[in-house]
């Protein structure tokens, strides 16, 4: 349990650890909320339990969002199915792994949050707007699918050619596994879990104007740009393990350095002093 502490401890240390520290916290949020869960049910107190989800999820009366707001924040961090957040946890490693040293870490998470107020969104227009919906009554919405919906168009839309392999069907363009799953939402929108699916085009949508939006030739060469500094950056921070496990070495210590990766995360590669890219640079070169 130590190492596993450990381990977390890392991930929210560490600058480039955004799409980590996104599943920690959706992971996280599952066993708190199935721990207590279990607590209710067995004390004989599960109406406690479902109350506490109305007041974590969204729910599909504008008066209620409107007294609790950051339902439009949490909802996207609920999941009550271990196969529900299985799922999205593993879309999001996936796709986003294709694209974090790409656009960075920081923007990962912002992303992710953009995606899941894009499909809450999408959501109370939608179930409010069409009598089809209406006439069901009130529904809740919860899970990160729409946040998850974003990062996987907008990697589809930054990289439409990137292959992964798929068992039984081989290597697929992500183009064309996002393009089904957006269709698929499409479809299910008259389906049982017809606001999950809403939710989903609303994160789709986000998705593709921010890949859209970076796709264009002047973000090209920025991004460009910071594609070689976070390769710089996981250059450095190998060399911040070596220089841990032998001191004896140490030209650049581990502080600076982590100092310094802070500063690149937080502000860009061009806020760092002449001295600062030296002390970068002579860290990288030693890993040589």
């Amino acid at each position: 349990m130590q190492s596993i502490w450990q381990d977390i401890r890392l991930i929210f240390s560490r600058p480039n650890q955004g799409l980590m520290r996104i599943i920690v916290a959706n992971v996280a949020v599952f066993v708190v909320l199935m721990t207590i869960k279990v607590i209710l049910l067995l004390t004989n107190h599960g109406s406690v339990f479902e109350s506490l989800l109305e007041h974590i999820t969204l729910s599909s009366q504008s008066k209620i969002v409107l007294t609790e707001p950051w339902t439009i924040f949490t909802y996207f961090f609920v999941h009550v199915e271990v196969f529900h957040l299985l799922f999205n946890m593993l879309f999001l490693y996936w796709f986003g792994t294709i694209i974090q040293d790409f656009i960075g870490p920081q923007r990962i998470v912002k992303l992710y949050f953009w995606g899941g107020i894009a499909g809450a969104i999408a959501y109370l227009l939608m179930v409010n707007s069409f009598a089809y919906f209406i006439q069901k009554g009130p529904t809740f919405l919860n899970g990160a699918s729409a946040g998850v919906f974003a990062i996987v168009v907008a990697a589809a839309t930054i990289k439409p050619s990137y292959r992964v392999h798929l068992f039984l069907f081989g290597d697929i363009q992500i183009k064309y596994i996002s393009a089904f799953y957006v269709i698929w939402s499409f479809i299910e929108t008259a389906g049982s879990n017809a606001g999950g699916n809403i939710a989903h085009l609303g994160g789709a949508l986000m998705g593709f104007l921010y890949g859209y939006f970076i796709n264009k030739p002047e973000k090209k060469q920025v991004f460009k740009r910071e594609e070689k500094v976070f390769s710089v950056v996981h250059v450095a921070q190998k060399k911040v393990q070596e220089l841990t496990a032998d001191p004896e070495k140490e030209d650049v210590v581990e502080d600076e350095l982590n100092q310094i990766l802070d500063k690149i995360s937080r502000s860009g590669y061009d806020s760092l002093s002449k001295y600062e890219k030296r002390r970068l640079f002579k860290a990288s070169q030693k890993n040589d």
